[in-house]
């Protein structure tokens, strides 16, 4: 008799344990969740877009060609602080820095000038800006279904159709297939992958963070006078 209450606690014990394994979210979709929690808290990051549009024939929609690509670079410094250069098809660059509600743009590397502030313009300021480069990352902080492979993770995100509005606009409507990967590197989020069909279109939107939380300060340009 005087064993049994120890037996009794093992039982309830492992029976404890159980049940924790059972009702605990699975280890990879709390690995990939608490990345992108740590991603969307850095103080800074450098994130790259590279769009890919493929046709199986010319289209005219991608102006006769089979393959589109745009891509974009992007350096977040939070709270407010956005530097963003892309790269048109001419291969000319053109740079817009935000800092709160100032505007300054470049081209190639030529000088920088100070645009109309965003009160004038009625353009996005920098926090807005910020926010929405943040809203490509959130979702994955919300991940259900998901599926590990080495460094990749398959999943569907949180607010899956917010997300894909605010990539495809009204054409997201239009999409047949849509999928959701990720690869992490320690505990940040490194890549970010969505491939999309839309009728014989396969679209390709790649995000790459680096230089997470050890990005040099964005300041202020020095502005030419005209």
């Amino acid at each position: 008799m005087s064993y049994t209450p120890l037996g009794l606690l093992a039982l309830l014990s492992a029976g404890a344990i159980v049940l924790s394994l059972l009702t605990a979210p699975p280890i990879a979709q709390q690995q990939l969740r608490g990345a992108a929690r740590n991603t969307v808290a850095a103080s800074s990051f450098v994130l790259t877009d590279m769009t890919t549009v493929r046709a199986p024939r010319s289209s005219a929609a991608l102006g006769g060609s089979t393959v589109e690509s745009n891509s974009a670079r992007i350096e977040y410094q939070a709270p407010d602080r956005i530097l963003e250069e892309t790269h048109e098809a001419t291969g000319l660059s053109v740079s817009l820095l935000l800092i709160d509600g100032n505007r300054y743009e470049r081209t190639g590397n030529g000088s920088w000038s100070e645009l109309s502030p965003v009160s004038q313009s009625g353009s996005p300021d920098g926090a807005q800006v910020a926010g929405e480069v943040l809203a490509l990352l959130r979702p994955l902080a919300g991940a259900t279904s998901v599926v590990r492979s080495g460094s990749t993770y398959r999943f569907v995100p949180g607010n899956r159709g917010t997300l894909l509005t605010s990539l495809f606009g009204q054409a997201a409507q239009q999409l047949s297939s849509v999928e959701f990967s990720a690869v992490l590197k320690g505990e940040f989020v490194r890549d970010e992958r969505i491939v999309a069909t839309r009728a014989s279109e396969r679209i390709t939107i790649d995000f790459g963070l680096r230089s997470i939380g050890v990005l040099p300060p964005i300041e202020a340009p020095h502005v030419s006078q005209p």
